[in-house]
C-alpha cells in the first residue's frame, strides 16, 4: 500500500533519506551554515542511494553557524531561555466584546481555511492571480469561484468539491482546523498547565498518522518508534521551523483575550513536541497576535504588540518588522509580497518565516476588513489554507462575528466535520461557547 502521496514525495516533504537530506540542507543554509559542498554532493547522489543520502544528512547536522550569523541572531530554545529575551509584560487591555469576538475567531478561521483550500499544493502566487483575474475575482474577497466543467488543473491538490463557491455545505475536515478543535479539548482536559507529554498522548489517541504532515508527522513517527520525548521534535525532523506549530496557536489566543504574553507562553509545551526555534516562536507569535486582536485599536497596533512576545533577535521578528517597515513607507500589497519572496528565495512554501511575512502583510493591508484580510493571505500563494485560516481568525476576532459577511457565514451551516477522534460533526457556535467557558475560568 502507498502511504506517502506522490505530491509529498515530489515536493521532498517526507522523512525518507532524500527528503531528510534535501530539507536539512535548506535548514542549515537558513541558519548560517556553509552548505555549498554538501549541496554539490547531494546533486551528485541518486535519490535511491539511502546510505549516501543519510551521510549527507548527518554531515549537515554537524555544520556550525558562521560567527556573523551567530552575532546577528539570538534564537534560544526552551521557555525559560526565551523569556529572558523578552521585555516586561505590559498591562493587559480588555476585549471589546469577547463573546462576539470568540465566535468571530472560530467562524473566521474556518472561512479563511475554506477560502484557501482550493489553492493548497500545486499552485503559485502567479497562477492564483492569473486564475482569479480570468474570472474577474482578483483580489479574492470570498470563496473561490469554480465553474462546472472548468479545468481542474487550475486549482491545487484538493480541487473544488466542498470548498468552492456554491459547493460548500458545512466545513469539511482539515488539519488546520482539527488542531484548533484538538487544542480546545486539550485545555479542557488538562488545563493551561498541560505538558508536552499530554500533547503527545493525545496526538497518538486522536489523530491518524497520515492526517498530520511534515514536522508533525516526523514527531508522531518518532513517538511511535519510542524516540525520547525531548528528542521527538528534532530527530530526523528537518521541518522543525516550518509552519505546523503556527497553525496550532489560535485556541491559546482565544482563551487569553487581550493578554498576549499569557497566550504566547501557553503555546510553548505544544510547539516543543514538533518544532524548534522559529517554529516555536511562530506559535507564540500567532497566539499573541490573535490575543491582541481582541483589544488593539488598529491592525498595526496588533502586529506591533505581537512582536513583544517573541525573541527580538529572531529571524521571525526580523521578518515581521520588515513587513511593518514596508507598510509604513507606503508600499502596495503586491510590492510588499514581492519583498517577502525576495528576502527568502528558495524557502519552502510551508516555512514559518515567509508565511508569517505574508500573513503580516494580509493583516496590515487588509485594514481590519474581514474579506480583504483573508483574501490577501490566500493570494500570497504560500500555505494558502493555513495562513488564510489564521488571517480569518485574526480578522474575525478584530471585527467580531457581526462584521463577517453573511455570504461567507451562511454556507457553513454552523457545522464543522472534524477528523479529531471522538469529535465528529460539531457546531461551530458550540466550540465558541466552550471557549468562552474557558475564558471565564482563566481571566
Amino acid at each position: 500500500m502507498e502511504y506517502i502521496s506522490s505530491a509529498e514525495r515530489n515536493l521532498g516533504i517526507t522523512q525518507e533519506p532524500w527528503g531528510l537530506a534535501l530539507n536539512e540542507l535548506d535548514q542549515a543554509g537558513q541558519t548560517g551554515r556553509d552548505v555549498t559542498a554538501l549541496r554539490t554532493r547531494l546533486a551528485e547522489t541518486a535519490p535511491t542511494d539511502d546510505e549516501a543520502l543519510l551521510s549527507v544528512y548527518e554531515q549537515t547536522l554537524a555544520l556550525e553557524s558562521s560567527a556573523e550569523w551567530a552575532t546577528r541572531y539570538r534564537e534560544p530554545e526552551g521557555r525559560e531561555a526565551i523569556v529572558t529575551t523578552l521585555d516586561a509584560e505590559k498591562p493587559a487591555a480588555p476585549p471589546r466584546d469577547v463573546s462576539d469576538q470568540l465566535l468571530g475567531g472560530w467562524v473566521g478561521r474556518i472561512i479563511g481555511n475554506v477560502m484557501g483550500k482550493p489553492f493548497e499544493i500545486g499552485t503559485t502566487r502567479e497562477g492564483i492571480r492569473a486564475y482569479l483575474q480570468g474570472i474577474d475575482s482578483y483580489p479574492l474577497r470570498g470563496y473561490v469561484p469554480f465553474a462546472d466543467g472548468a479545468d481542474r488543473s487550475q486549482l491545487g491538490q484538493w480541487g473544488f468539491e466542498g470548498v468552492t463557491e456554491g459547493r460548500i455545505d458545512g466545513a469539511i475536515r482539515d488539519d488546520d482546523l482539527d488542531y484548533t478543535v484538538f487544542a480546545l479539548g486539550l485545555v479542557e482536559t488538562y488545563g493551561v498547565d498541560y505538558s508536552t507529554r499530554d500533547v503527545a498522548f493525545e496526538w497518538l489517541s486522536r489523530f491518524p498518522a497520515y492526517q498530520v504532515f511534515t514536522a508533525e508527522r516526523c514527531a508522531y513517527q518518532n513517538l511511535v518508534r519510542e524516540v525520547p520525548l525531548d528528542e521527538a521534535g528534532e530527530f530526523h525532523n528537518p521541518f522543525r521551523e516550518w509552519i505546523g506549530a503556527l497553525i496550532r496557536a489560535d485556541l491559546f489566543g482565544f482563551i487569553y483575550p487581550g493578554r498576549p504574553r499569557r497566550a504566547a507562553l501557553a503555546t510553548v509545551n505544544d510547539a516543543y513536541l514538533s518544532h524548534r526555534a522559529n517554529g516555536v516562536y511562530g506559535e507564540m507569535w500567532s497566539a499573541a497576535l490573535i490575543s491582541s486582536a481582541f483589544s488593539a485599536a488598529t491592525p498595526l497596533e496588533s502586529v506591533r504588540i505581537s512582536l513583544e512576545h517573541i525573541p527580538p533577535r529572531s529571524r521571525l521578528a526580523e521578518e515581521v518588522s520588515a513587513v511593518i517597515a514596508d507598510f509604513e513607507r507606503g508600499l502596495c500589497h503586491d510590492a510588499a509580497l514581492d519583498a517577502v519572496f525576495a528576502r527568502h528565495p528558495g524557502m519552502s512554501w510551508v516555512h514559518t518565516i515567509n508565511n508569517a511575512g505574508a500573513l503580516t502583510a494580509a493583516i496590515l493591508w487588509g485594514g481590519g476588513d474581514f474579506a480583504t484580510t483573508a483574501g490577501f493571505a490566500v493570494i500570497a500563494g504560500l500555505d494558502t489554507d493555513s495562513i488564510g485560516a489564521t488571517a480569518g481568525a485574526w480578522a474575525g476576532v478584530f471585527g467580531g462575528a457581526r462584521a463577517i459577511p453573511a455570504s461567507l457565514v451562511d454556507p457553513l451551516h454552523d457545522r464543522y466535520d472534524s477528523g479529531v477522534f471522538g469529535v465528529g460533526s460539531v457546531s461551530i457556535s458550540v466550540l465558541a461557547e466552550r471557549t468562552l467557558a474557558l475564558v471565564s475560568q482563566l481571566n
